[in-house]
């Protein structure tokens, strides 16, 4: 997908996850895949989710602090707290990246 249509869907697919307008059972899947993706973009193609972090991070950030009110086991879905970290390492790294284009 390219950068734009991206940067557009990962809004709305933070304002679902936000919402919390879904079933238990599928709250851990929709934590885990937002928080996965902003990491899996944030190390493979930074250019299309660093425009955006301002308003992803809170979010992130949320889902985050919050894992075991998503349903999310850190025995199956690893440590979101580990992930955060990661993100705001990364992110703070491209940031700077960004600065000096």
């Amino acid at each position: 997908m390219p950068e734009v249509p991206f940067r557009y869907y990962v809004i709305a697919f933070r304002d679902y996850v936000m919402s919390g307008e879904f079933s238990d059972s599928d709250a851990s899947d929709a934590a885990s895949c937002f928080i996965r993706l902003v990491l899996q973009k944030l190390e493979q193609q930074p250019r299309y989710i660093v425009p955006i972090m301002p308003e992803l991070l809170s979010a992130v950030e949320h889902v985050a602090r919050n894992q075991t009110a998503f349903h999310a086991k850190e025995s199956i879905y690893g440590s979101f707290l580990k992930m955060l970290s990661r993100i705001h390492s990364l992110y703070d790294e491209a940031k700077d990246r960004y600065r000096r284009l």
